[in-house]
């Protein structure tokens, strides 16, 4: 029998031990983007106070139509030195390298603080 923690949404502080969520963890960059710019590449318009993110190129893996693309929609679970919290696929960040995502402002602050530093170290899987 395989046991897992309950999936913390959102918290601030120090990352919760023994919080487990399905899938490979990755380590990268974190950075926030305009959100309201327009549609993301899965179609969606959001805002900066949503929990979302975009993926970078390489994980993201678009085809022909970046709408149909399977990881559109998937959650993500993300930490860093500020936080964890989940977040929802809706977009693509052409310019990160692979293992960075592109966070709403609303999941940079949860995760990472401050705007004003721009870029923090994450680390994330999809749950």
């Amino acid at each position: 029998m395989t046991y897992s923690a309950p999936l913390i949404l959102q918290r601030r502080g120090r990352p919760q031990k023994g919080v487990r969520v399905n899938g490979k963890n990755f380590s990268g960059s974190g950075t926030f983007y305009d959100v309201e710019v327009g549609s993301g590449s899965c179609g969606d318009y959001d805002s900066s106070a949503d929990l979302v993110v975009a993926v970078n190129k390489a994980q993201m893996a678009n085809g022909p139509n970046p709408n149909n693309n399977p990881t559109c929609q998937k959650t993500v679970y993300i930490t860093g030195n500020m936080g964890s919290t989940s977040a929802r696929v809706v977009d693509t960040c052409p310019s990160c390298a692979k293992g960075a995502l592109d966070m709403s402002p609303k999941v940079f602050e949860l995760v990472c603080g401050n705007l004003a530093i721009g870029v923090c170290t994450i680390n994330w899987n999809f749950t």
